[in-house]
């Protein structure tokens, strides 16, 4: 099944920590292709530096839950720390889309709530993914020139 995550990270060696996170994410999703990393302002929380931030996409036979819960692995390994809702991070993993699924569940909700208004998620997606689409709500790049056009 086609996943798309979203990385970022606004503390220490920002490139660094990317490259980590996806050299792990080699090791869980097949066929990886990883966007260029792009500089964003952050969005929401406190005062804190920019972020790099980019969006894989990959294979995965795991369900959804199986696949958050290792990309919630790689972030406590990298030693991600959640003391502060949108603070400063060393990586942060998000799973986007995982093929058109839909869930809501406590622990996850597909696709996630927020892509659709988040150019650090869309810009980097439509790099490496044109004709890419959020299931039920539309085309990324119908919803990055919205984003655009609302300015």
């Amino acid at each position: 099944m086609k996943a798309v995550i979203s990385l970022g990270s606004n503390l220490e060696n920002r490139k660094l920590n990317l490259d980590i996170a996806i050299t792990q994410l080699e090791s869980i999703l097949d066929q990886l292709i990883v966007s260029p990393f792009i500089e964003t302002k952050p969005v929401g929380g406190p005062k804190q530096d920019d972020f790099l931030n980019a969006v894989a996409i990959g294979s995965c036979e795991l369900t959804a839950e199986e696949l958050l819960t290792k990309l919630l692995a790689i972030e406590d390994q990298m030693g991600r720390v959640r003391d502060i809702k949108w603070g400063p991070r060393i990586i942060d993993l998000d799973l986007i889309v995982y093929g058109a699924q839909t869930i809501d569940s406590d622990f996850l909700k597909l696709p996630h709530p927020l892509a659709q208004s988040r150019e650090f998620v869309l810009s980097p997606w439509l790099a490496i993914d044109p004709e890419g689409e959020i299931p039920g709500v539309g085309s990324i790049k119908t919803l990055l020139a919205s984003i655009d056009s609302s300015r």
